[in-house]
């Protein structure tokens, strides 16, 4: 078992989620990184925590901390937050998107995918910033995130607590070195078109020469490869208890991201998780993996520079092992809960302000 420091005195605390759908919180993958992730981690060192949508929230109830994990200016979370502070209780936003500036609303991928419609998302992101206005603690996911906070939020504190290895993959049992050429896409979202088309290309040409390797892509995407029968399994998104069997078996995952003021401030999310797995992750360019380059990062710049990454990867045995090796020990010295969500607590009881390496620095 690994060791878990304690942190401080048993707290009250709340995470909460401010999502539309009340029934489904649950569902999201932010929110359970953002919020579960940490509060499970405290939770194991003695602090009371719950966990539910803000329209469910037990007012009456004493809290230390309340965190509402993405919020928008609702009348729910408006009154929470005059009720929570009269009662003095120490108020947290959390957001790992830049879904707060209505001036970059035109690069959300809802946008950019034709999902959404740019009017519908400005009054989105307006809705966030008048809501995070109101709190004096923000804690991002990345550091381009954090300066970004810091120009809409001047009178804000804010804190980076990078995403850490989910708690329930812990005690899970470290897999076996692959022996298929299996590569992996798991968008998730319905918001990767534009993604993954940087680098269609590339996996027409790679798959072209090696008939025998196949890619999995799992969660929406529309798109077409000319490639042979069978090479392309495409299944629905799965649910994230069942999420860790995307893996299994697979060799290279991938990371495109299309280069834009919001995938700027996006984690490495993708990378960090298949990394426990023993999988590395050819990515786009992108901040965050750039603290996880000698933990399953493997940043291709270019086009040409993503084909070489993932033919090496791919038919080369001796990069392959050599990237693998080691690989769950290095993500963990990334990607420890237990020591974000220390971090995290002490900017959350002291409310100073802080930088990336005292947000994400090694234990």
């Amino acid at each position: 078992m690994i060791k878990r420091r304690q942190l401080a005195a048993p707290l009250r605390l709340a995470f909460v989620a401010c999502n539309k759908n009340a029934a489904r919180w649950r569902d999201d993958a932010s929110y359970l990184y953002r919020c579960e992730n940490i509060a499970e981690a405290l939770k194991q060192q003695g602090h009371t925590v719950w966990q539910g949508h803000v329209t469910r929230l037990p007012w009456l109830q004493r809290w230390d901390v309340v965190v509402f994990h993405r919020p928008r200016a609702t009348w729910h979370v408006r009154a929470a937050l005059h009720w929570l502070r009269h009662r003095r209780v120490t108020v947290v936003a959390d957001v790992d998107d830049l879904i707060f500036d209505a001036g970059m609303a035109e690069f959300s991928p809802g946008v950019v995918n034709g999902l959404v419609t740019l009017e519908r998302t400005v009054r989105l992101f307006r809705a966030h910033h008048d809501a995070f206005a109101r709190f004096d603690r923000i804690v991002v996911s990345t550091a381009p995130l954090a300066e970004h906070v810091r120009r809409m939020v001047p009178r804000a504190a804010v804190h980076i607590a990078p995403n850490a290895v989910h708690w329930r993959w812990r005690d899970l049992p470290r897999p076996a070195v692959t022996t298929t050429q299996a590569i992996a896409y798991l968008p998730g979202t319905r918001s990767h078109d534009r993604d993954f088309a940087t680098i269609a290309p590339v996996l027409t040409r790679i798959l072209g020469r090696h008939p025998q390797a196949t890619l999995h892509v799992t969660g929406p995407l529309r798109f077409s490869l000319d490639v042979l029968p069978g090479q392309v399994v495409h299944q629905p998104k799965v649910p994230f208890d069942r999420f860790h069997e995307c893996f299994k078996g697979v060799r290279v995952n991938l990371a495109p991201l299309s280069d834009s003021p919001f995938n700027r401030c996006k984690s490495a999310i993708k990378v960090l998780e298949a990394a426990w797995w023993g999988v590395p992750t050819v990515v786009s360019p992108l901040a965050d993996a750039e603290r996880l380059a000698d933990a399953g990062a493997h940043i291709a710049p270019t086009e040409e520079a993503f084909e070489e990454t993932l033919e090496r990867l791919l038919a080369d045995d001796t990069s392959y092992l050599r990237a693998v090796d080691g690989l769950r020990e290095r993500i963990l010295h990334s990607g420890d809960v237990y020591r974000v969500a220390s971090d995290w607590l002490q900017f959350v009881m002291h409310g100073r302000d802080s930088r990336l390496d005292a947000g994400s620095r090694a234990p």
